[in-house]
């Protein structure tokens, strides 16, 4: 999902009503060619990316993933291709739209003849032609991997990271980890999505030995949260979970509940962590689980990530609204890459190709990216590694480093 919740995003991609006909950008082969590379010279490596880049009322995080994956693709490209061969990303804006997003990919199947899908970000959208690319046996690898299925299990679908229930787990064991006992939760009112959530948080909390003390639904256009807040506070929630849909939301729930003096530390989940809950101090105590190594990490791992970023992209990761979709993006990309090599193929891979080569992924980390990825099993395809955020005097860190923690996947 797109916005501060891994339910949100969801929710967001199917409000949209119907739209008429979808932008497509195609990537020049090759953008720029350092001297040490050689050039892609091969035929093309055809693949999709399909997104709600300008569905109504989505998160401005979307274009952040959206830029990040073309960046990959010319970095690859400046840097020989894959095994010589240019990517050729053609790009399709569903704008929202259910019916446009299965047009755009069967378009994309049979007119483009992709051989797989990268980073789509369309939330639960994929629902619509996830069974029509099972059939066709064409991968999707990484995207907005909260929606549970078709990312667990539909077999050709292949998450980047940690998966929306083992997400939360994570987040309840950084949690009790921490310290905390009695934890309650704050979800968006505005859909069903968000309100399930709540019973989510609430039965994993007590399977994780958290007490759930509070769960309520908030609405975006609220003029005030003061009532709960002091619903939380009399409930003795001393850490709470936002399934919201923008930090500026956030930002005013935690100013009413401070003028409350109710100062829990708080839980973002999923990539709706961003720079906007850097603008006070109130969430100088707030956590994420991330499922890919994030943007601001001081890692060599991030060499090439940032080198890409900066010459291919104008995203500011100081105001991005939901800056670990560029990582996530760079992480779908490295996955095609690595299929590719661990299947053996030196031509234009297959589809096939590339399943095969996915099949042999066993607590992949693509050089450290990711927190350590498997599908031996493509009936479940949960992952549960991931990187610990914490805010700090209003600054992200990294208290385990680089290194990921794991729960049990279900």
């Amino acid at each position: 999902m797109h916005g501060p919740g891994s339910f949100t995003r969801a929710a967001r991609a199917t409000t949209a009503g119907a739209m008429a006909l979808a932008t497509m950008a195609v990537l020049p082969l090759i953008n720029s060619t350092p001297a040490a590379a050689q050039p892609a010279t091969g035929a093309p490596i055809v693949l999709g990316n399909v997104g709600s880049y300008s569905a109504p009322n989505s998160a401005n995080g979307v274009a952040v993933g959206q830029k990040a994956i073309v960046a990959w693709a010319k970095w690859v490209n400046a840097h020989g291709g894959v095994n010589g061969h240019p990517i050729k990303l053609i790009q399709k804006d569903n704008k929202g739209d259910q019916a446009l997003a299965v047009s755009q990919v069967k378009e994309l199947v049979e007119q483009d003849h992709v051989v797989a899908f990268v980073s789509n970000q369309d939330g639960s959208l994929n629902a619509g032609y996830a069974d029509y690319l099972k059939e066709k046996n064409i991968p999707v690898l990484g995207g907005s991997v909260f929606t549970i299925d078709p990312w667990v299990g539909n077999p050709v679908f292949y998450p980047q990271g940690i998966t929306a229930i083992p997400d939360i787990n994570a987040l309840i064991a950084i949690a009790a980890k921490a310290g905390y006992k009695k934890i309650g939760s704050l979800a968006c009112s505005e859909a069903s999505q968000c309100a399930a959530a709540n019973a989510l948080v609430k039965g994993q909390s007590t399977k994780g030995g958290l007490d759930y003390v509070y769960g309520g639904l908030v609405s975006s256009t609220a003029p005030d949260y003061t009532a709960n807040c002091l619903a939380a506070k009399d409930a003795g929630a001393a850490i709470l979970m936002l399934l919201i849909p923008t930090a500026d939301e956030g930002n005013k729930i935690a100013d009413d509940c401070a003028r409350q003096n109710y100062k829990p530390a708080w839980i973002i989940p999923g990539e709706a962590i961003g720079s906007g809950y850097l603008k006070t101090n109130a969430f100088n105590n707030t956590f994420n689980a991330a499922g890919v190594l994030p943007w601001f990490a001081k890692d060599p791992a991030m060499k090439d990530f940032n080198a890409a970023m900066k010459k291919y992209t104008d995203i500011n990761f100081k105001t991005a609204e939901e800056p670990l979709l560029a990582d996530d993006a760079w992480v779908s990309g490295l996955m095609l890459q690595k299929a590719v090599e661990l299947s053996g193929s030196t031509g234009v891979p297959t589809s096939a190709d590339l399943l095969a080569g996915l099949a042999k992924f066993n607590n992949e980390t693509l050089g450290g990216l990711a927190g350590g990825l498997t599908y031996t099993n493509l009936q479940n395809k949960n992952q549960g590694c991931y990187f610990t955020i914490k805010i700090k005097k209003q600054k992200f860190t990294l208290p385990n480093g680089s290194k990921p923690d794991c729960v049990p996947t279900p």
